[in-house]
């Protein structure tokens, strides 16, 4: 992983008060997958009450403000490397 992987998964983990191990974090090709950890972890950690549509906002927010992307970039489908230019 990259510096700007590095620092978004950091960022993603202060946002949502969680941690991303770096073998799951090496997994996670496209904004779905890191919005499916998302969702799977609060529910983890009991912390399901959240929407699901408001996870995915609130990661966008940081993704958007992480990689400078326009919302509109930021799908469920879009990879990383290859879509967000992220190293």
């Amino acid at each position: 992983m990259g510096l700007d992987s590095v620092e978004l998964v950091m960022t993603i983990e202060e946002e949502f008060d969680l941690e991303i191990p770096n073998e799951v974090a090496a997994k996670i090709v496209t904004v779905g997958d890191m919005h499916a950890f998302l969702i799977s972890e609060l529910r983890r950690l009991g912390r399901s009450d959240r929407e699901d549509a408001r996870v995915f906002e609130r990661m966008r927010e940081v993704i958007c403000r992480q990689l400078g992307v326009m919302p509109e970039e930021v799908v469920p489908s879009a990879r990383f490397v290859e879509d967000l230019h992220i190293d």
